[in-house]
């Protein structure tokens, strides 16, 4: 039941964009996603969340900060991933637009954006790095 609050609370905050039907040319104007740029470790205090990008899946973790002290909640929920152009689509069919720009990640989907920041470590060492602050 957790598992699936977690990946609700994900999707709400990138939930499944309308596709939209590009004619001639326009395909030619989406970035793609550079896997490379997207492997590592991503942040965000906006919504409270850490995701952690592989080869081919995402592991999710909720950040929770009191205080101004944070801790990973202990749970995690790991998915699989693909990419196609711009889009990061989940194992179950979920799609999400994504944007990287230097340190920024951009997620959107049906109108709600997620931005998210890249940290160079692990889930605990980004922790570490936050309590100091």
């Amino acid at each position: 039941m957790k598992q699936l609050k977690i990946w609700s609370m994900m999707m709400l905050m990138v939930m499944t964009m309308p596709l939209m039907v590009a004619c001639g040319s326009d395909s030619d104007d989406v970035n793609t996603i550079n896997k490379s740029e997207l492997i590592g470790t991503w942040y965000t205090l906006q919504d409270d969340w850490v995701i952690v990008f592989n080869n081919t899946s995402v592991t999710q973790y909720e950040l929770w900060g009191q205080g101004g002290v944070y801790s990973l909640n202990p749970y995690t929920y790991t998915w699989n991933y693909t990419i196609s152009g711009n889009k990061l689509i989940s194992d179950d069919g979920q799609e999400v637009t994504v944007s990287i720009s230097g340190n920024t990640m951009t997620v959107s989907a049906n109108g709600q954006v997620m931005k998210y920041t890249k940290y160079n470590g692990t889930p605990q060492q980004l922790i570490d790095y936050l309590n100091k602050k």
